[in-house]
């Protein structure tokens, strides 16, 4: 996304947003239509160890899967290319969100795949993706509203397990860490694609408040700068939290049977 680095300490803040909100309106419907629907979460993770490797963004990686899911929405794509397609997506998501310097190369990312593909299908599957979505990358991901409604996560107002919070206890780094987390999460399952960008990160912010204990779990000041009220939102919050709730109930029997071992 295409905007002026940390817009939303900037006076223009309101407007980036707005202008944000209203692109998302615009974002093509998702129909889960693909025949590897199912491969999906195997090549969301894939994308995350290599973006990882290339020391991207939140903001690339999430990116990156948006567009391998709305082309593979639209395609039969064999197995062999649907890397192709992911590796694609990825260097046109950083050619998009970062720096020159932040490109990786072709070659880097076939290295990955121990050059499984050639440099002439590289392009031709870069200028497939760019002509499918019309040479329009600039498309919102919740990693885009993140910094903004992070700012207004906590309010001076907020208490955490009944007692106030003050400057010298302000949980904003946990806060930062949940909502990386939730979101997370939203990238691994397609079922989140049903929302618009804003709600899912509003909903981490949320949810992030309920882990933390803090209260109300939706203030005032969230709902102003959002627009969404909790009922708008309670949807998504729900799914996050169950998700949570099933990581923890997955982690809890894990250390179990270590301990056994």
């Amino acid at each position: 996304m295409m905007v002026e680095n940390e817009w939303w300490k900037s006076q223009l803040a309101l407007e980036i947003h707005d202008v944000l909100r209203e692109k998302e309106t615009r974002l093509p419907p998702f129909t889960s239509s693909s025949p590897q629907l199912k491969l999906r979460r195997f090549l969301v993770d894939w994308l995350a160890v290599f973006s990882e490797k290339i020391k991207s963004s939140h903001g690339v990686l999430h990116l990156a899967v948006y567009y391998m899911d709305l082309f593979m929405d639209k395609f039969d794509i064999d197995e062999r290319q649907l890397y192709l397609v992911a590796l694609s997506c990825l260097l046109l998501a950083a050619k998009f969100e970062e720096n020159e310097e932040k490109i990786p190369t072709i070659s880097t990312l076939n290295g990955y795949v121990h050059n499984l593909f050639s440099t002439a299908e590289f392009h031709q599957m870069e200028l497939l993706l760019l002509n499918f979505f019309s040479w329009n990358l600039d498309l919102p991901t919740p990693v885009h509203f993140m910094e903004y409604y992070l700012i207004h996560a906590i309010s001076p107002q907020d208490c955490q397990s009944g007692r106030s919070i003050d400057e010298s206890n302000k949980p904003m780094a946990y806060t930062r860490k949940y909502v990386h987390y939730f979101l997370e999460i939203a990238l691994q399952d397609h079922t989140f694609l049903a929302f618009p960008p804003s709600v899912i990160t509003s909903a981490a912010v949320a949810a992030s408040r309920m882990r933390l204990h803090l209260c109300p779990s939706w203030t005032p000041l969230l709902i102003k700068v959002t627009s969404y009220t909790w009922e708008q939102i309670a949807p998504c919050v729900n799914i996050l939290l169950r998700a949570h709730d099933a990581d923890e109930k997955a982690m809890s029997q894990q250390k179990a049977i270590n301990a056994k071992g």
